[in-house]
């Protein structure tokens, strides 16, 4: 069953239909057409072709939903806010969401004099059907230079608030990369347009997702969680989830475009259920689209699936802890899946609850680094009604919790919640704060060892505020057998494990590669050991607990620190790290292969290894060493005392320039790739380019798991995370994982070794090896020598996967599309397997299917850029160097160039270069080069012309029509083109050839009524031409602004063409479809 795009939005408008919008057609809302409102007054719809909004529509809304506001002063409001303040797309978007939640505060003097500041809404969040829904389909939008046709367009009283951007899914090339390259252009080329978009919409019929305008395609969602908000995904989802077998979140889609008819659509109607339904869309409005304003500028979110599931459930439990016991339970979200800004969006939730009556939140952590992340989030944050406050103090805490009747956020560590000294001897309880009900605490990784091994931290806290209410958000599972957490917090809420993560597209697996390094065992020290004193503090314990602490420091920099050990690490993780960054470049560097291949972090057990470390690999890589904190590749982040050695101290800096060196960690381009850490960035910390943890210390539980988590975020192409052990964590992470689902623990999303990786590797290669069976592809790589050879070669390859398959299936999937299917999942897997040693026998062949997948993308890339279209996001990377070499010996080489072809320019199309393209080797190439120049001057020349660009067009799908069915050989062919490309380069000067000479505008009508032989054979060229000049004169003299979707002054136009023709004797029989024609090359022009 072949779906074409018309299919699929057939089936969206459909099912919007369904659930409320009224479907529209674009014509039915184009400047110059009109609406009838309920009283039967006539309204105009659009009143410009650059701008989507309908003000008519917005100001009939604001009219029913502010009847006591006076109309006029309405209309004004309504004029202001239309207006952009600025070209900032963003910034104007978040400036319209603002109006959209909260209204519009409007002054004006009533009619006594009086000043009146009221809200003006401009929706009813709460009531569906006090507003219009509108979805449109095939919106034009146009600028003198620029056309473009939105798919569908949803309005929300008149204002456009989802664009959406469908594809073809039996068109191997109309991915949903494609649909969201599509989505950047036209943010580009129309921001405005974009302004009221809370979401987009992107699918292929098979495949959905949705994000902002403003999200990266590895940040867009699916929609997978069922009407309870449940986690579902497809029967063999889990398998897939590998990092390679599928791309980020695209489990289960594929490249099979042959669908059945059941498949059709499923994805699109589930999004569209969940999100667009009216009464679902209006609550996403109000509370589940975010921005934040910092250092780094603004910045816009919405929230996934599992997110809005989790808020909505951690809301009602609030609700009902609060009337009850106090528990409102544990949200089980994993991390990497958005854990903040679930937070985040409850706490806006729970501040606006009525129920709760204005309450106060208290956010709890365990950690002074995560407290210090957890803030940070929140007070960038414009979601919430107000801002949070960060308690310094355990007097602090008192203070402002006792004296605080209503509202408020305050963040604090678990720690402030402990008794005081004096307290602590008169063995008295922690004292009462506030005895309401209304405080709900929010705490963070929940876990026993908070309450067991930290003073009874629970026991406080029910001391301090005993009718407080208590939620946690977890990343890692509380243990069935953990009773004493869920005697504090309650049950699950909701769960979002592992897998659904990876399957969703929300995180990406983590690999392990165990690279044990040997310890000396004679000082009979444990990995338990280890763990417990390298989260040891010295600060504020007395003299005998901190000489404890202190000697057994001693003794882990003793083992795990010893001076040959630290040189054998430090080379290690210079070799595996120059290894790794290589093969990930071509996933995750973007356009800057040499600035941008990831980051990584290095995990110790004590900062006395840190410092060794760091000085033994810059011996070994002086250049990654600066003495700034801005510059250089490897860093150093710890905090420290006064009592530091200097080999420590030397890398203690202030808290502000640790702030600055995380910031560097997360940008992609700063040159920082290395940050070696003892117990900082290990949690809460988010950092997406980061996709190696080199973990030398034993770590278990949930700090092990948390710890995994550093690396497991989604970024660009990044395929999985890799978790590289040089000390013992084997059996720590299989004890971890026990606790988590048993769908985890099938699929193991994390925990998968490199062994696994390796296996796929073979896979894929055989995948690869069988695609090929028809070609000998062997013998011109072994007898490769020169890096001309070598890319010949690859173009060999390259040529015979995308030359035309006469007698091919039209529905079947072409070769090119199954080889960069194939060579997709070696280049995940290689990322991750490629360094070990039994794959270097075939190191180069993978290399060469590289390559081939990279100039295809090339040879694409050219093809869509002479038709106009956007190139996607991963060819254009593909394009930028995105692969760890691009041929043998690294030299830059054109395609033309390795084919041993002079391009075919303007300035050398003859004679002399058709002889010289059909004495070539590669016909292919040849062909592909004159069509695409062909097809890209034709574009340019005849800019404007319809008939000449249909005629043009018609020909060049002929010509290339008969070389696919093997019509004409190859000589004929670049015969044929050679001879249109000739006729295109004369087009410029057709004008001349009339007395007086036609200009363009004069030529295009020319063409119009020249179309007809029988005409031209008449009338003749000279009268054909005069007419031409007269067309000028009336679309000139009647055409008036946005005429196109006017039919008073479309039927003018017509009258005045008709007696035109009439005049100058044109057969009378020809003039119907002469009149129509130019009529549509009228509106042709009138869009420059």
């Amino acid at each position: 069953m072949r779906i074409h795009e018309s299919d699929v939005e057939d089936m969206f408008l459909e099912h919007l239909a369904e659930l409320g919008w009224k479907p529209l057609l674009g014509r039915d809302i184009a400047p110059g057409t009109t609406w009838s409102d309920a009283a039967g007054n006539v309204r105009p719809n659009r009143e410009s072709w650059a701008d989507v909004v309908i003000p008519s529509r917005v100001r009939e809304a604001v009219r029913r939903l502010n009847p006591s506001i006076p109309t006029n002063h309405l209309d004004v409001a309504v004029a202001e806010l239309l207006r952009p303040e600025s070209n900032d797309a963003l910034a104007e978007n978040r400036r319209l969401h603002d109006a959209i939640v909260s209204g519009v505060r409007h002054t004006y003097i009533d009619a006594d004099g009086v000043e009146r500041t009221p809200t003006i809404r401009l929706v009813d969040l709460h009531n569906a059907a006090n507003n219009s829904f509108q979805a449109v389909r095939q919106v034009t939008v146009r600028t003198p230079d620029i056309e473009r046709r939105f798919d569908v367009v949803l309005y929300l009283n008149g204002l456009p608030v989802v664009i959406a951007e469908l594809k073809d899914a039996s068109n191997a090339a109309a991915t949903l990369d494609t649909a969201h390259a599509q989505i950047a252009t036209y943010l580009r080329e129309f921001p405005t347009a974009f302004r009221a978009a809370a979401v987009t919409v992107i699918s292929d019929g098979v495949t959905a997702r949705y994000g902002t305008p403003f999200t990266s395609l590895n940040h867009y969602s699916p929609w997978n969680v069922d009407a309870d908000g449940i986690p579902r995904r497809s029967e063999g989802a889990e398998a897939a989830a590998d990092g390679v077998t599928a791309p980020l979140g695209e489990v289960g889609s594929g490249p099979e475009l042959v669908l059945a008819q059941e498949d059709f659509g499923y994805a699109l109607e589930q999004l569209t259920d969940g999100l667009l339904a009216p009464e679902k869309f209006l609550e996403l409005l109000d509370g589940f689209v975010a921005f934040d304003s910092g250092e780094n500028g603004l910045f816009k979110r919405v929230a996934k699936p599992h997110q809005m599931a989790a808020v909505r459930a951690a809301v009602r439990a609030t609700v009902a802890a609060v009337a009850g016991d106090g528990r409102a339970g544990v949200v089980w979200h994993t991390q990497g899946s958005g854990k903040s800004m679930e937070m985040e969006m409850y706490a806006a939730k729970v501040l606006r609850e009525p129920a709760l009556e204005n309450p106060t939140i208290v956010v709890v952590t365990d950690r002074t680094e995560l407290d210090g992340q957890l803030y940070a989030t929140f007070e960038r944050s414009e979601l919430l009604p107000e801002k949070p406050e960060q308690v310094t103090s355990r007097a602090m805490l008192r203070d402002h919790l006792a004296a605080r009747r209503s509202g408020g956020i305050y963040f604090t560590t678990l720690q402030k919640f402990g008794r005081s000294k004096s307290e602590r001897e008169a063995g008295a309880a922690h004292p009462e704060l506030s005895d309401r009900s209304n405080i709900v605490l929010i705490v963070d990784e929940a876990h026993r060892s908070h309450y067991d091994d930290l003073n009874g931290y629970a026991w406080h806290l029910k001391n301090a505020l005993p009718n407080a209410s208590l939620i946690a958000f977890t990343g890692t599972p509380i243990s069935f057998a953990d009773r004493d957490t869920r005697a504090v917090f309650g049950d699950v809420i909701h769960t979002y494990d592992l897998t659904q993560a990876v399957v969703d597209g929300a995180t990406v697996p983590v690999y392990f590669e165990p690279h044990l390094i040997k310890v000396t065992q004679s000082l009979e020290i444990t990995a338990d050991e280890v763990d417990a004193l390298a989260d040891e503090v010295t600060a504020g314990i007395d003299d005998l607990e901190r000489s404890r602490i202190e000697q057994g420091v001693a003794r882990v920099n003793a083992v795990y620190g010893a001076p040959e050990r630290v040189q054998v690490l430090a080379q290690d993780i210079v070799e595996h790290w120059e290894a790794r960054r290589a093969a990930m470049a071509a996933l995750v560097a973007g356009g800057e292969p040499e600035a941008a291949p990831g980051k990584a972090l290095v995990v110790t057990a004590t900062r006395e290894i840190c410092a060794r470390l760091y000085d033994a690999i810059v011996e070994l890589r002086p250049a990654w060493h600066s003495d700034a904190d801005s510059e250089g590749v490897i860093k150093v982040i710890y905090s420290g005392t006064a009592t530091d050695s200097p080999l420590v101290a030397k890398h203690v800096r202030r808290e502000s320039a640790n702030r600055a060196m995380r910031l560097r960690l997360t940008q992609p381009n700063d040159p920082l790739e290395i940050v070696i850490v003892k117990d900082m960035l290990l949690t809460g910390f988010d950092a997406p380019p980061l996709h190696t943890l080199y973990l030398d210390r034993p770590m278990k539980g949930a700090l092990l798991m948390q710890t995994l988590a550093r690396v497991n975020r989604t970024f660009r192409h990044k395929n999985a995370g890799l978790l590289v052990a040089s000390a013992p964590v084997t059996e720590n992470l299989r004890d971890a994982l026990a606790e988590y689902t048993v769908s985890d623990q099938e699929a193991k999303p994390v925990g998968r070794t490199v062994d696994d990786a390796v296996a796929l590797v073979h896979e894929a290669l055989d995948a690869v090896r069988e695609i090929l069976a028809g070609l000998e592809w062997r013998t011109p790589l072994r007898e490769a020598k020169a890096s001309r050879d070598y890319a010949r070669a690859v173009l060999a390859v390259a040529n015979w996967l995308r030359a035309p398959r006469p007698r091919a299936d039209a529905d079947a999937i072409t070769p090119s599309t199954a080889f960069r299917t194939a060579t997709g999942q070696l280049q995940r897997a290689w990322a991750l397997a490629g360094r070990q040693e039994e794959l270097e026998s075939v190191r180069e062949e993978v290399q060469f299917f590289s390559d081939v997948r990279v100039w295809i993308g090339k040879l694409d890339a050219e093809e869509r850029r002479a038709q106009g279209l956007p190139v996607p996001a991963q060819i254009a990377e593909e394009l930028a160097g995105l692969v760890a070499r691009s041929v043998a010996s690294g030299e830059v080489i054109s395609i033309y160039e390795a084919a041993g072809l002079e391009p075919v320019r303007i300035d050398n199309f003859g004679p002399a270069m058709l002889q010289r393209l059909q004495k070539q080797e590669d016909h292919q190439l040849a062909i592909e080069q004159l069509r695409n120049l062909v097809l890209g001057e034709s574009r340019t020349v005849a800019r404007g012309n319809l008939v000449r660009q249909r005629a043009f067009s018609e020909r060049l799908d002929e010509i290339m029509a008969r070389y696919t069915n093997a019509n004409l050989s190859s000589a004929e062919i670049m015969s044929a083109l050679f001879e249109l490309g000739e006729e295109i380069l004369a087009e410029g000067a057709r004008g001349a050839n009339f007395d007086p000479p036609l200009n363009s505008d004069e030529l295009a009508f020319y063409d119009a009524v020249a179309a007809n032989p029988s005409a031209l054979e008449l009338q003749g060229s000279d009268v054909l031409a005069q007419i031409a000049r007269d067309l000028v004169g009336i679309m000139q003299r009647d055409a008036k602004t946005d005429w196109g979707s006017r039919d008073d002054v479309k039927a003018k136009l017509r009258s005045s063409v008709k007696r035109l023709l009439v005049r100058h004797g044109y057969p009378p029989d020809q003039q119907p479809a002469a009149v129509t024609l130019v009529i549509e090359q009228m509106e042709q022009l009138a869009r420059r």
